[in-house]
């Protein structure tokens, strides 16, 4: 995004709501508009008809499209409506960060990716929306996010549990659960002090976390979420490779499982990386 935005006045973003949503906003890194995946009118570029015509309006003017995706229908698709397209295939490969394989094809057409990301600052309608948990959080709290999606790439709640005995008596802490979370966040949230972030949108989580003295988080996408937005950000990798799924933000550290086994990771090992923060 911020490569796009360096060469191209409006950058239009397609993907599914849930998740392009929190990369549509004001800033330097930002799309203008999401156009999301769910529409019927999107959904038709696959069916190798005529676009719609409110898919014409919408991407009108627009001279590029970078298609990160296999699909063949897609690309025909968009070429009906873009002068210009641009394949990339979305899984990174040789050991190549993500962040750098998706930069590849705007590298390739004259774009320089910035050395440095300006963190993501949220709307005035979302930080009134953050503010209502901030409000209950103290300055430099602990959030932790203790769900992957996938048992493998969790550290075992009891520990995150031993991490959290190490804050002062009732101190509050944000802990947040995401749509598969419910069973892994149950004992964590009956603990003294905390304060559940659910069903937030992305964009205000985030606000949210940008005020955090400390994330501690998973290889999952509300870790690359509390880096974007500039959170001191802890994340605990096992069976994944942070080579190439590390978040990537002003202030990340990771923290590797011996053996690539999460309940190997020692709270000692953690509590070191994550030093005095909170």
């Amino acid at each position: 995004m911020a490569t796009l935005r360096r060469g191209h006045r409006r950058v239009v973003l397609m993907a599914p709501e849930s998740s392009g949503a929190a990369l549509v906003g004001p800033g330097e890194t930002e799309a203008d508009e999401l156009l999301a995946w769910e529409r019927p009118d999107v959904a038709a570029l696959f069916a190798g008809d005529g676009p719609p015509v409110t898919l014409r309006d919408r991407l009108r003017g627009i001279d590029l499209a970078v298609v990160y995706s296999r699909s063949a229908d897609l690309a025909r698709g968009l070429g009906r409506l873009v002068p210009r397209i641009v394949g990339h295939d979305p899984a990174p490969s040789g050991g190549v960060h993500a962040s750098q394989w998706l930069a590849r094809p705007v590298e390739a057409l004259g774009l320089e990716p910035p050395a440095d990301l300006e963190p993501i600052v949220p709307t005035e309608t979302e930080a009134t929306g953050a503010r209502a948990l901030l409000d209950r959080l103290p300055e430099g709290f602990l959030a932790i996010h203790p769900g992957s999606g996938s048992p493998p790439k969790s550290w075992p709640p009891e520990r995150f549990g031993a991490v959290l005995d190490s804050l002062p008596l009732k101190r509050p802490w944000l802990l947040v659960e995401g749509p598969a979370d419910a069973a892994v966040a149950a004992a964590l949230a009956r603990r003294p002090g905390a304060v559940l972030a659910r069903g937030l949108g992305a964009r205000v989580l985030g606000g949210v976390l940008a005020r955090a003295g400390l994330f501690v988080g998973h290889d999952s996408g509300v870790s690359h979420l509390a880096a974007a937005w500039g959170a001191p950000t802890l994340a605990l990798f096992g069976p994944t490779d942070p080579a190439v799924w590390s978040p990537v933000g002003p202030r990340v550290r990771v923290v590797l499982a011996p053996e690539g086994r999460m309940d190997a990771l020692s709270v000692d090992a953690v509590m070191t990386a994550a030093g005095t923060r909170f």
